[in-house]
């Protein structure tokens, strides 16, 4: 028995500095991750306990890899895949402050919950919440552990796994393109080049809206490791 459930379906696809098929090679200081998707990968994310690795692309997968070193050598392996309904893109993901799950959202409008080690009907992971559009970006929230989920309805939704509807919700000025969440600092970058930041210690509270100083749109944001500010 797998500890994260089936094997993902074999592929060649590689990706990193590496050309497509068997005999790829990396750049020197770059390491090939196989099984890496039939399009482009959307987002990135290392669990916060253990060096697992998560994708997700725009075919519609949610993919996991353990990754080890051995004699300067990496190698990531495929533990794991689920796939968004009827292989809608992926936009997002997050883990949750264990480790354990993983949150995703995307073009199906869903917010869904993968239990890593555990594999969900159909191959697709429960879903826990809903938007009016798709949804573009998704934290976890280790103070109140509720997940939140920015959409391109111009909503931030607050979701607690075990209750079907949001357990709170704030009005955006614009669609939401990315969030991010460090212990009570959540920031929010939206269409129309607004910057939104919250203090999510208990109750969210807007903190501070801003206009971005940049010439174009904020396509991704990331608030400091000390919450004292964001890029």
């Amino acid at each position: 028995k797998r500890a994260f459930g089936p094997a993902p379906p074999a592929a060649t696809n590689l990706v990193g500095s590496c050309s497509n098929g068997t005999n790829a090679s990396c750049a020197p200081n770059d390491h090939c991750v196989a099984q890496a998707g039939n399009d482009g990968i959307s987002s990135l994310n290392w669990g916060p306990t253990a060096n697992h690795l998560v994708s997700t692309n725009w075919d519609g997968g949610v993919r996991c890899w353990e990754v080890q070193e051995s004699n300067g050598q990496v190698l990531a392996t495929p533990k794991a895949q689920v796939n968004h309904e009827n292989n809608s893109p992926v936009l997002d993901s997050c883990f949750s402050a264990d480790g354990s799950t993983v949150f995703s959202v995307g073009a199906d409008k869903a917010v869904r919950m993968w239990q890593l080690g555990q594999s969900p009907p159909n191959n697709v992971p429960q879903q826990i919440g809903s938007h009016d559009q798709p949804i573009k970006s998704v934290a976890f929230l280790p103070a109140t552990n509720l997940v939140v989920s920015g959409g391109w309805d111009k909503m931030l939704k607050f979701w607690d796994a075990r209750q079907p509807n949001p357990v709170g919700t704030l009005q955006l000025p614009e669609r939401c393109y990315d969030l991010d969440v460090r212990d009570s600092l959540m920031v929010v970058a939206t269409a129309g080049r607004h910057i939104i930041s919250y203090n999510v210690q208990g109750q969210p509270q807007e903190h501070q809206r801003k206009e971005s100083p940049l010439k174009f749109q904020s396509r991704c944001i990331a608030a400091f490791p000390d919450t004292t500010g964001y890029a």
